[in-house]
């Protein structure tokens, strides 16, 4: 999925909030400086310049755009700008306590020391958030691909150097050029050309795409082609627009205008709640997890001794790796295993599903008896240590099945797609009759339209139909 750029005051409503926060320290530190150590909410005419104070701050916010740019400017430049804040809030303040015959009642002194405390407090904190967000940014980055010519590449990444970008190039891809002749352009590596752009896409993490095609160039509208079907976003560089296989509109990355292309548009609202139920369900699940550990752990240790968490690298979003977390459910050597039953897979394609498996502990070596590995599956008891996975977020409460690194290593270009959003605990799939699907192609097609039809109504839907799928027993999540 993707999320458009939302405006610079709802991007930066932290900024503003903390801001607001500022302001009312600092008056409330001025009046009590001036008026010997009393407290501001013993007078009501202070009382009323803090609402004051706090509504003129967001006006002049909004109207005044004090935060257009605001994670390109230097220290300097900060100042300069929490100057200009300040005062135009003091002024507009000022001007009202004119015109509401409140100025008699208000000390000049205190609005002094309300303007030199704020700006202390307010140049500091936009510095020290600014840092946070450089370091959130560089540890977690959208990774961009750049495919153009040389002299296209030269043009864009100069054009970069002067932003404070969002995004990390992580590759150039030239059009027409042997890369063995060019090994990087701008201090960027050049990955591919446009014969192994494919390949290299189903073998590393990139989110967004950005095509640059020289006019006297061909359009390579098959290549786009397949960049669309793998649900990666993609940024066209261009007039023509019709090789964009899915919805699209257009916008500006970095001064550069482009046609965006993506499986799913998110607004920033959206993603806000999705993330935010994530964080709420995380906590939760793991404060379950606790008191569930409290009996399951001691189950499985007297059935099979060893590890009680099982852990496995698992292919998060646009090719990601992270580590899952299960209760185990499965003796210790039973991806060895796996290998020898696979004449026995009952699914088609590339996972693996089989109804009496011999490696879940307590099954027996015919997989038909039932213990303790059965009756966690059953009730999905070993799926609650992935709350730990969702507060981090390398996934989220509802998306798509987490695969394993060898599933992907074997996927076809359009099975990239179910990789364009977080994998979830639960999904479209684990409550559309999972135990009844057997066909690998069934499942990215459920993946696929969670993706493309996805809403917040979508999600608990899902939800509410995991908890029925869970008291049938009607397979694990």
């Amino acid at each position: 999925m993707y999320q458009k750029n939302p405006s610079s005051i709802i991007k930066h409503i932290d900024f503003m909030i903390l801001d607001l926060v500022c302001f009312l320290i600092s008056l409330c530190l001025a009046y009590y400086l001036h008026i010997d150590g009393s407290q501001i909410w013993e007078s009501q005419t202070y009382r009323s310049i803090l609402i004051i104070i706090a509504l003129v701050h967001i006006c002049v916010s909004i109207f005044g755009s004090s935060y257009k740019n605001i994670l390109r400017r230097g220290k300097l430049k900060e100042f300069t700008a929490a100057i200009r804040h300040i005062t135009l809030v003091v002024v507009v303040m000022l001007v009202l306590m004119f015109f509401m015959k409140s100025l008699d009642n208000l000390s000049r002194v205190v609005v002094a020391y309300t303007a030199i405390i704020s700006l202390l407090l307010i140049w500091t904190e936009r510095t020290v958030w600014k840092k946070f967000i450089h370091h959130r940014l560089a540890k977690n980055p959208r990774y961009l691909l750049l495919v153009t010519d040389q002299k296209g590449a030269e043009r864009i990444l100069q054009q970069f150097q002067d932003q404070m970008l969002d995004f990390q190039v992580k590759g150039i891809v030239l059009i027409g050029e042997n890369i063995s002749r060019i090994k990087e352009i701008e201090g960027i590596p050049v990955v591919a050309n446009t014969d192994t752009l494919t390949d290299y896409l189903l073998k590393t993490v990139v989110d967004e795409i950005l095509f640059s095609i020289p006019q006297e160039t061909k359009m390579p509208s098959e290549l786009i082609r397949e960049c669309s079907l793998m649900g990666i976003t993609i940024h066209l560089e261009i007039v023509s627009s019709d090789e964009l296989a899915s919805a699209r509109y257009e916008e500006d990355i970095a001064g550069l205008s482009v046609m965006t292309s993506y499986l799913k548009l998110i607004t920033f609202g959206q993603a806000i709640a999705k993330r935010a139920i994530d964080i709420a369900s995380g906590i939760v699940g793991l404060v379950i997890t606790g008191i569930l550990f409290l009996f399951v752990a001691p189950a499985i240790y007297l059935s099979d001794p060893g590890p009680i968490f099982f852990s496995q690298e698992r292919v998060g979003r646009n090719g990601r790796i992270f580590k899952l977390y299960k209760f185990r459910s499965m003796y210790q050597d039973a991806e060895e295993k796996k290998a020898e039953l696979m004449e026995k897979n009952q699914m088609k394609g590339l996972m693996f599903k089989m109804e009496n498996d011999p490696r879940i502990i307590g099954s027996g070596p015919d997989g038909t008896k039932h213990g303790i590995g059965h009756f966690i599956r059953s009730t999905s008891i070993d799926e609650f240590p992935q709350f730990w996975n969702v507060l981090k977020g390398d996934m989220s409460l509802v998306g798509t099945r987490p695969p394993t690194v060898g599933e992907v290593s074997e996927y076809s270009i359009y099975h990239r797609a179910r990789l364009a959003i977080k994998p979830g605990i639960t999904g479209l799939w684990q409550v559309s009759g999972r135990s009844k699907i057997e066909d690998f192609e069934e499942v990215v097609k459920l993946d696929i339209t969670y993706i493309q039809e996805w809403s917040i109504g979508l999600d608990i839907k899902i939800l509410c139909k995991t908890v029925m799928v869970i008291f049938k027993r009607e397979g694990s999540m």
